[in-house]
Parts: structure tokens; sequence; C-alpha cells
């Protein structure tokens, strides 16, 4: 088996594998200072990322945080897109 972090090597029931090959029940971990470590959900790492919440994923969870997991964020691509035109045109928005 490969090597995992933490509590995603001792979960028996899982949804995917992530690319290090190990299981994992839950769409990501946060592990906190204290050592807690808390469950993000699908829902969770959408609201993170600014998708609307009237948006619906694939029901697979490895699907569905593949899209998360690769999207840009509105605000960031927002202002990448400012910065480019500002250097690009000597526009200023």
């Amino acid at each position: 088996m490969p090597y995992c972090d933490g509590a995603s090597a001792r979960r028996r029931r899982s949804h995917f594998t992530d690319h290090k090959g190990c299981n994992r029940s839950k769409f990501a971990d946060i592990w906190l200072p204290d050592g807690t470590v808390k469950s993000l959900s699908i829902e969770g790492a959408a609201i993170l990322q600014g998708f609307p919440s009237w948006y619906e994923f694939p029901k697979e969870t490895a699907t569905a945080g593949s899209i998360i997991g690769y999207s840009v964020p509105p605000s960031f691509a927002t202002q990448l897109f400012i910065s480019a035109q500002s250097k690009l045109f000597g526009v200023t928005v």
C-alpha cells in the first residue's frame, strides 16, 4: 500500500482513492493546529471555491471533487483578467 498520511490510511469505508492511492471517505481533511481532523464536504469545498449554492454536482465524490479541484474561483479569475488587461492594454478598471 502506498504511503498515506494521517487518518486517511486508517479509514475502512471509502468513496474514492486519492492521488497517492489512499482510500478516502470524505472529500478533504482539514488538520487543525490542535491535531483535530475535520472533514470538508463537497458542498463546503464548493462554497470555498465560489460555486453558487444552486450548482448541482455529480453524485460520485471523485467526479465532484475533480470538478471543484480543477476549477478557478471567480474572484481570482476576475483579478487575473483585470491585471492582464491592465498590462496588455494600459487600461485601469
